[in-house]
């Protein structure tokens, strides 16, 4: 049963505290609707990874995958994602890429996966799926099939093209998110919902993120630093 090859933010509603502290789940978001916009934390909070669940008008766009990210993400939240961003090809942003995919495949996503990161990316994703395909044909056989199908289980892989270049890699006609690879082999992320907030993984703010009235995620310095804690509710729908 052959694949159709695609082209090619501990963070919880409480932080955690102390070592050795129980996993208390994904993280809350039930007072964020549809109509609003909100970052919400994934991955490992006592390390600073760049990692975060972007929700607006009703897209869930995952930010970062670091080892660990598909046991901080809801069923519904991995059930509905839409798109992943990575912001490097570097190990400790990608190692959770299979556990997303799994997940979210197993929780009924119904699509290829969308993925964009820097150079290098589609064939990632297209050796990921290559390696996947016969453990996915044993597991079907085994657990049945997942409601999306077989083909849902696809990572639909895209570079970003271009160094310095600003390319529109999301679009639904409310929410759109702008990428743009720097110098040092990094994606910086324009996300446009009712306000405009970038999402970078660098320690700095990139130059191209200079505007004065931009919000931005990021590092130290930033509007909202690494690692983040809870929810953000960013814009409420009146």
């Amino acid at each position: 049963m052959p694949h159709r090859l695609g082209p090619g933010w501990c963070a919880i509603a409480l932080l955690l505290m102390g070592c050795g502290a129980p996993y208390a789940g994904p993280p809350q978001h039930a007072n964020v609707r549809p109509q609003d916009f909100a970052v919400v934390p994934c991955g490992d909070a006592l390390k600073l990874q760049a990692c975060a669940l972007a929700i607006a008008g009703g897209k869930r766009v995952l930010f970062g995958a670091p080892a660990g990210v598909g046991a901080t993400l809801s069923p519904d939240d991995v059930g509905q994602l839409d798109a992943v961003m990575l912001f490097s090809l570097r190990a400790s942003d990608i190692e959770g890429l299979d556990e997303v995919r799994n997940a979210s495949w197993q929780a009924g996503r119904r699509t290829p996966l969308v993925v964009f990161g820097p150079d290098g990316t589609a064939a990632m994703g297209d050796a990921l799926n290559l390696a996947f395909e016969s453990a996915d044909a044993l597991r079907v056989v085994a657990e049945g099939m997942p409601p999306g199908g077989f083909d849902a289980a696809v990572l639909s892989a895209s570079d970003v093209a271009g160094v310095n270049r600003w390319q529109r890699v999301f679009d639904t006609g409310d929410l759109v998110i702008d990428a743009h690879e720097n110098r040092d082999g990094y994606i910086d992320y324009v996300l446009t919902y009712q306000i405009r907030i970038g999402i970078s993984a660098c320690r700095e703010k990139p130059a191209e993120m200079a505007e004065a009235d931009l919000k931005w995620i990021g590092c130290a310095n930033s509007d909202l630093a690494w690692p983040l804690r809870q929810t953000r509710l960013l814009f409420q729908a009146p």
